[in-house]
This record gives structure tokens, C-alpha cells and sequence, in this order.
């Protein structure tokens, strides 16, 4: 009988346990995780914020593609040093739920909130489909493409870093050294980079 006794006390303590690691929403805690900004607020979803890189002070901005002019369409998405840019665009993020603010490893559309004169850019991010074995993101990508779904992801140092495609399988979002000052965003499976979030 004390060992009947026993076993049911073990097997209600992992019940227990069970349930404290399970959240409201049915998903292990962590998983649905807040994102937070810079100052410990919450990241909002459809509001503008900067990104950028802090150890390096440079800032996620748009710049021209196939040629190093700022001016070429479409645009690729790049992360300048604080030498160069002073002001960067700032980005909204665009959920598919009703939820209002961004959480970790949920799908996600990313755009800057200012578009510019390009007629083939819609500002949605989207990781280019092309044949070349570096796959950068350029700004002509759609809310409901594959292409263009994103997720953001925990780094180290209580960062954030972003990768690409769906939560369950996501792929990295790596830079690409393109000119001094300017690194393209392009998909990584070596090697991602911690950003934080700013309100703009």
C-alpha cells in the first residue's frame, strides 16, 4: 500500500509540473514568448519600429540593388553603420492572427512603413528566388507569399535575430558584406545576427 501511495504522490507532482509548464494557450512556456524592445516594452504589431544592431551601432535600412546606386529598383534590404545613415526607415510587423503584439517564432510579414518610388516594391521583405547560391531579401514580396513569411527568433544576449519561412522549420537571416559601411540581409544556414527593437 506505500508503495501504491507513493507512486500516485509521484505521479500527481508530474502532473503538476505538466500543467505549470503548459500556458493558457495549450503551448509549452516560452514558446509564445513576448517580444520586447529596447526598453522592456512589448513589440506591437502595425506599429513602426527601428531595428538595429547595437554592438556594431548600425540600423536596418533599404538600399539600391544590382548596382551600389541607393536609387536602383527593386531595393534590397541592407544594414548600414551609424556612419552612413542617421536616420533608417523604420519597419512595421504584419501578423496573420487577431494578436496585437509579436511574439517569438510566430509567423510574420515585415515591411518598412514608407515606401518610395519604386514600381516593382511593395516594401514587404521577401528572400529572393533566385538561381545565384546567395539569396538576398529585396522589398518586392506580398503579405500572403511563402516568400515573404518570416519569424523572429531568440539570440544571444537577450537580442533577437530573424530567420526565414515557417516556425517549425525557419532559416537563418545572415549578412553579406557588399560595400564598406553596407551588409545585405540574405538566408544563412551558418550564421545569423542579434538585432534589437526601437519605437520609432
Amino acid at each position: 500500500m506505500k508503495t501504491t501511495g507513493a507512486a500516485i504522490k509521484i505521479f500527481g507532482l508530474m502532473i503538476s509540473f505538466l500543467l505549470i509548464a503548459i500556458t493558457p494557450s495549450g503551448a509549452v512556456a516560452g514558446e509564445k514568448e513576448v517580444v520586447l524592445d529596447s526598453g522592456g516594452q512589448p513589440v506591437r504589431a502595425n506599429a513602426p519600429y527601428y531595428i538595429w544592431k547595437p554592438e556594431e551601432r548600425a540600423w536596418i535600412s533599404r538600399y539600391g540593388n544590382r548596382t551600389l546606386s541607393p536609387f536602383s529598383c527593386p531595393r534590397r534590404v541592407v544594414l548600414f553603420s551609424n556612419a552612413i545613415v542617421e536616420t533608417p526607415p523604420p519597419v512595421i510587423f504584419v501578423l496573420s492572427s487577431s494578436d496585437d503584439v509579436v511574439r517569438v517564432s510566430t509567423e510574420l510579414n515585415i515591411m518598412f512603413a514608407r515606401r518610395f518610388f519604386c514600381r516593382d516594391e511593395s516594401g514587404y521583405w521577401r528572400v529572393a528566388n533566385s538561381s545565384l547560391p546567395i539569396k538576398e531579401v529585396v522589398l518586392s514580396g506580398s503579405k500572403s507569399s511563402y516568400d515573404s513569411t518570416f519569424t523572429i527568433q531568440k539570440s544571444v544576449n537577450g537580442s533577437y535575430k530573424f530567420a526565414f519561412g515557417s516556425a517549425d522549420k525557419p532559416i537563418d537571416i545572415g549578412l553579406d558584406g557588399i560595400y564598406p559601411g553596407i551588409s545585405r540581409l540574405v538566408l544563412s544556414n551558418t550564421s545569423s545576427f542579434g538585432v534589437s527593437f526601437t519605437p520609432a
